[in-house]
Protein backbone atom coordinates (compact mmCIF):
# COMPACT_ATOMS: atom_id res chain seq x y z
CA UNK A 1 0.00 0.00 0.00
CA UNK A 2 2.87 2.25 1.09
CA UNK A 3 4.31 1.51 -2.12
CA UNK A 4 1.34 2.29 -4.41
CA UNK A 5 1.29 5.96 -2.55
CA UNK A 6 5.05 6.79 -2.76
CA UNK A 7 4.97 5.82 -6.38
CA UNK A 8 1.70 7.53 -6.88
CA UNK A 9 3.57 10.13 -5.30
CA UNK A 10 6.60 10.52 -7.06
CA UNK A 11 4.50 10.06 -10.85
CA UNK A 12 2.41 13.48 -9.76
CA UNK A 13 5.68 15.58 -8.65
CA UNK A 14 7.29 14.48 -11.72
CA UNK A 15 6.10 17.62 -13.86
CA UNK A 16 7.71 19.66 -10.32
CA UNK A 17 10.97 18.41 -10.94
CA UNK A 18 11.17 18.64 -14.46
CA UNK A 19 9.90 22.44 -14.20
CA UNK A 20 13.11 22.41 -11.66
CA UNK A 21 15.30 21.06 -13.82
CA UNK A 22 14.37 23.37 -16.59
CA UNK A 23 14.96 26.48 -14.69
CA UNK A 24 18.18 24.93 -13.27
CA UNK A 25 19.33 24.69 -16.69
CA UNK A 26 18.26 28.06 -18.11
CA UNK A 27 19.99 29.81 -14.68
CA UNK A 28 23.08 27.65 -15.72
CA UNK A 29 23.18 28.86 -19.39
CA UNK A 30 22.72 32.36 -18.31
CA UNK A 31 25.14 32.25 -15.76
CA UNK A 32 27.79 31.19 -18.23
CA UNK A 33 26.57 33.56 -20.86
CA UNK A 34 26.59 36.55 -18.65
CA UNK A 35 30.26 35.22 -17.06
CA UNK A 36 31.63 34.69 -20.71
CA UNK A 37 30.46 38.15 -22.05
CA UNK A 38 31.55 40.03 -18.54
CA UNK A 39 35.03 37.94 -19.42
CA UNK A 40 35.18 39.42 -23.43
CA UNK A 41 34.20 42.85 -22.08
CA UNK A 42 37.02 42.71 -19.38
CA UNK A 43 39.84 41.53 -22.13
CA UNK A 44 38.70 43.38 -24.61
CA UNK A 45 38.89 46.47 -22.07
CA UNK A 46 42.19 45.68 -21.20
CA UNK A 47 43.12 45.59 -25.37
CA UNK A 48 41.70 48.92 -25.85
CA UNK A 49 43.63 50.59 -22.95
CA UNK A 50 46.65 49.31 -24.00
CA UNK A 51 46.24 50.92 -27.56
CA UNK A 52 44.86 53.60 -26.55
CA UNK A 53 47.85 54.17 -24.44
CA UNK A 54 49.99 54.04 -27.30
CA UNK A 55 48.21 56.56 -30.08
CA UNK A 56 49.61 59.90 -30.39
CA UNK A 57 46.97 61.17 -33.01
CA UNK A 58 43.68 62.10 -31.68
CA UNK A 59 41.61 61.05 -34.42
CA UNK A 60 43.26 57.68 -34.87
CA UNK A 61 42.08 57.42 -31.10
CA UNK A 62 38.41 58.39 -32.00
CA UNK A 63 38.58 55.62 -34.87
CA UNK A 64 39.94 52.91 -31.49
CA UNK A 65 37.11 54.28 -29.68
CA UNK A 66 34.06 53.92 -32.19
CA UNK A 67 35.42 50.48 -33.09
CA UNK A 68 35.76 49.14 -30.00
CA UNK A 69 32.18 50.47 -28.92
CA UNK A 70 30.98 48.86 -31.87
CA UNK A 71 32.77 45.59 -31.30
CA UNK A 72 31.29 45.83 -27.46
CA UNK A 73 27.97 46.50 -29.60
CA UNK A 74 27.81 43.34 -31.55
CA UNK A 75 29.32 41.06 -28.37
CA UNK A 76 26.20 42.65 -26.37
CA UNK A 77 23.86 42.10 -29.07
CA UNK A 78 24.66 38.42 -29.47
CA UNK A 79 24.56 37.48 -25.89
CA UNK A 80 21.58 38.88 -25.68
CA UNK A 81 20.03 36.70 -28.27
CA UNK A 82 21.53 33.89 -26.86
CA UNK A 83 19.60 34.96 -23.09
CA UNK A 84 16.25 35.50 -25.09
CA UNK A 85 16.95 31.85 -26.86
CA UNK A 86 17.44 30.39 -23.78
CA UNK A 87 14.74 32.07 -21.72
CA UNK A 88 12.08 31.04 -24.50
CA UNK A 89 14.10 27.25 -24.20
CA UNK A 90 12.67 27.34 -20.73
CA UNK A 91 9.08 29.25 -21.33
CA UNK A 92 8.50 26.57 -23.94
CA UNK A 93 9.32 23.70 -21.94
CA UNK A 94 7.57 24.79 -18.82
CA UNK A 95 4.62 25.30 -21.11
CA UNK A 96 4.66 21.84 -22.65
CA UNK A 97 5.10 20.64 -18.80
CA UNK A 98 2.02 22.66 -17.40
CA UNK A 99 0.02 21.47 -20.91
CA UNK A 100 1.26 17.89 -20.56
CA UNK A 101 -0.48 18.35 -16.64
CA UNK A 102 -3.75 19.61 -17.04
CA UNK A 103 -4.13 17.04 -19.58
CA UNK A 104 -3.53 14.41 -17.61
CA UNK A 105 -5.12 16.21 -14.70
CA UNK A 106 -9.21 16.42 -16.71
CA UNK A 107 -8.03 12.86 -17.91
CA UNK A 108 -8.24 11.75 -14.12
CA UNK A 109 -11.01 13.83 -13.73
CA UNK A 110 -13.27 12.39 -16.41
CA UNK A 111 -12.49 9.22 -15.12
CA UNK A 112 -13.26 9.61 -11.70
CA UNK A 113 -16.76 11.41 -12.95
CA UNK A 114 -17.34 8.51 -15.14
CA UNK A 115 -16.62 5.75 -12.30
CA UNK A 116 -19.02 7.95 -9.75
CA UNK A 117 -21.48 7.84 -12.32
CA UNK A 118 -21.20 3.70 -12.41
CA UNK A 119 -21.45 3.62 -9.24
CA UNK A 120 -25.07 5.28 -8.58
Amino acid sequence: MYDQIFADMKERMAPVVSLAETNKKALETLANLQKESMTEVVNASVEQFKEMAQVKDPQVALEKQVQFYKALEAQMTNTAEKSIAAITEAKEAFVAVVEESAKKTAEEVEAAVKKAAQVK
